[in-house]
């Protein structure tokens, strides 16, 4: 047992006791909680009810927060009440109300007055899903010494209970907003920072034209930054609808997959077939659906629809891509996989956050997780790009090796002649050139070897070609030209020389052994309705030439009847 030291009390507390004693004395307390000492947790004692559509309620005394549950459909609303009692020696204190998170509108009052209300009640729902609280309570409605009621009705359109994350606090007004803005300061700065990682892929694009992964990736960080600041309290300060809000958090999070995706292709330089076409299309709709959705009631579950969705497609669509990449022994692949996939489970954390209520987990919301890891994702595939970019950059333009065109110095050279096709002059052949054997004879006589053989294969491609042709070291084993031509006839008489040329290599290995070279050829005439861009023809090229490879033929030109009937 404790010993009261009267001695020790000040003129204050004496007549908070003295108060204390009086109402006791008089009426029954039920959990009533002395504050005296800010900031303090109203954890015991509360009265909640569960108020049904037929006017009727469900009381119990409870501990706060709640366990996460799913509430009967019937429920109106939810109402905690509690009496507490403050200490006058607060008096001076500016007083404050934080609950840390709501599910999903609510309103609070003391001692019938309401000082605050965030999202709003059916038949005009707004939800405020993950908004913290803090609410200022007037000097002039609380009663000192004396026993003060503090009721808090919520709403869940998910049918949750409404404090199930943390009990509410009493404190300093002032210091409450001053760590919600400290919070804050955590969304702005990532947003800051995502917003000046575009300013990489933005320079990639304007130095490398039609370098289409760069802008996917300035897309996927400008959705990251918008949704960064959508999940801070700034939009709640500019006064902004909360449930429009909502929607464009969960448009930005689909749009920042899709261009995730999108480049991801584009950086490994792989095809997109129709099935990963057809799971880009379904994330996109999707987004638009919460975008135009009317009813405000139903955005919670379709939200959670959608994230559980995004992680199944995400994983489908990108997880292949990385999975290729590495099979093929791409560059980064291996270090862009360990990332995305760091990304991936964030993102699962994340909606399991949002279902909470589904699975009945009991989940600390943590809104800032995703920024966070975002903006970890970003910095290194910033890092990767830039890396790329400078390794390219750095080799000036030609290859030491054979002294061909390097990659981007062929795809600006590339884009420049098919601008000069769009005014009418002239037409554009590209191939592909597969030499078959390369990295099979380095492996088995010696890189030395496989180093002459490309020397001289480049050698060829510059004979029979003219001078103004271009010529690109395209990859260990594969060569790509574009050539102009006057007729589409001449197309595959072009392709015919560049072959006959190479098959007359001959590569001695020694005095016994003498080697020749096998290739593939695919080639596609330029069309500017279907080319937009470098990195299209260059596709329809590698078509090619897997059609060349897979019916054994010396080459194979995409014509353009067969390029209107593949896109129709």
């Amino acid at each position: 047992m404790k010993i009261l030291n009267l001695a020790g009390l000040n003129l204050a507390g004496l007549k908070c006791l003295f108060s204390i004693l009086i109402l006791t004395a008089t009426q029954p307390i039920l959990g009533a909680q002395l504050v005296n000492n800010i900031p303090v947790e109203l954890s015991h004692g509360w009265t909640v009810c569960l108020h049904f559509e037929s006017s009727s309620r469900d009381c119990v005394q409870q501990k706060l927060p709640e366990l996460t549950q799913k509430l009967p459909p019937s429920i109106t609303h939810q109402s905690y009440v509690k009496e507490f009692i403050i200490s006058s020696e607060l008096k001076s204190q500016p007083l404050g109300i934080w609950i840390k998170n709501i599910d999903d509108a609510d309103k609070v009052l003391i001692n019938e007055q309401q000082i605050g209300n965030m999202g709003q009640f059916p038949p005009n729902f707004e939800s405020a899903y993950r908004r913290q609280r803090v609410y200022f309570i007037p000097n002039e409605i609380l009663k000192y010494n004396q026993f003060n009621r503090i009721e808090i009705i919520t709403h869940s359109s998910r049918q949750r209970p409404g404090i199930q994350t943390a009990a509410p606090m009493i404190g300093n007004f002032v210091a409450f907003n001053e760590n919600i803005q400290e919070q804050d300061y955590v969304f702005v700065v990532i947003s800051a920072i995502l917003i000046m990682l575009m300013v990489f892929p933005i320079f990639y694009f304007i130095v490398l034209k039609g370098n289409y992964e760069t802008l996917y990736f300035m897309f996927f960080l400008l959705s990251l930054a918008s949704l960064s600041i959508a999940r801070s309290n700034l939009p709640v300060h500019l006064d902004l609808d909360l449930s429009s809000l909502f929607k464009l958090e969960i448009f930005m999070l689909n749009a920042a997959i899709i261009s995730l995706s999108l480049y991801l292709f584009h950086f490994f330089e792989l095809e997109i077939r129709r099935i990963y076409a057809i799971g880009l299309y379904v994330m996109g709709v999707s987004g638009l659906v919460m975008i135009i959705w009317p009813d405000a009631t139903q955005m919670r579950q379709l939200a959670e629809i959608n994230y559980w969705l995004l992680i199944i497609i995400n994983f489908f669509v990108a997880g292949s891509a990385l999975f290729i990449a590495a099979h093929k022994q791409r560059r980064y692949a291996w270090l862009m996989m360990t990332t995305s996939a760091f990304g991936w489970l964030t993102l699962c954390y994340d909606s399991l956050m949002y279902s909470a209520g589904s699975f009945e987990l009991n989940l600390v919301q943590r809104p800032a997780i995703v920024p966070i890891v975002s903006a970890l994702v970003s910095i290194t595939f910033t890092l990767i790009l830039t890396h790329k970019y400078w390794h390219y950059f750095k080799g000036s333009t030609y290859d030491h090796l054979t002294g061909t065109l390097l990659r981007p110095a062929f795809f600006q050279r590339l884009s420049e002649e098919m601008q000069r096709c769009n005014r009418g002059d002239g037409m554009l052949l590209v191939a592909v050139i597969d030499i078959q054997q390369a990295k099979r004879i380095s492996i088995n006589y010696g890189y030395s070897i496989g180093n002459h053989l490309l020397s001289t294969v480049s050698n060829s491609l510059t004979k029979v070609l003219r001078p103004y042709d271009l010529i690109c070291r395209f990859s260990d084993e594969q060569f790509c030209v574009a050539s102009s031509i006057t007729k589409e006839e001449f197309a595959e008489g072009n392709l015919q020389r560049i072959y006959d040329e190479l098959i007359n290599i001959q590569q001695p290995i020694n005095k016994d052994i003498e080697l020749y070279v096998d290739a593939r050829i695919g080639g596609v005439i330029y069309n500017p309705e279907l080319h937009m861009s470098v990195s299209h023809i260059i596709q329809d090229a590698n078509y090619a030439l897997a059609k060349a490879s897979s019916s054994s033929q010396q080459y194979h030109l995409l014509r353009q009847s067969s390029l209107l009937a593949s896109t129709a």
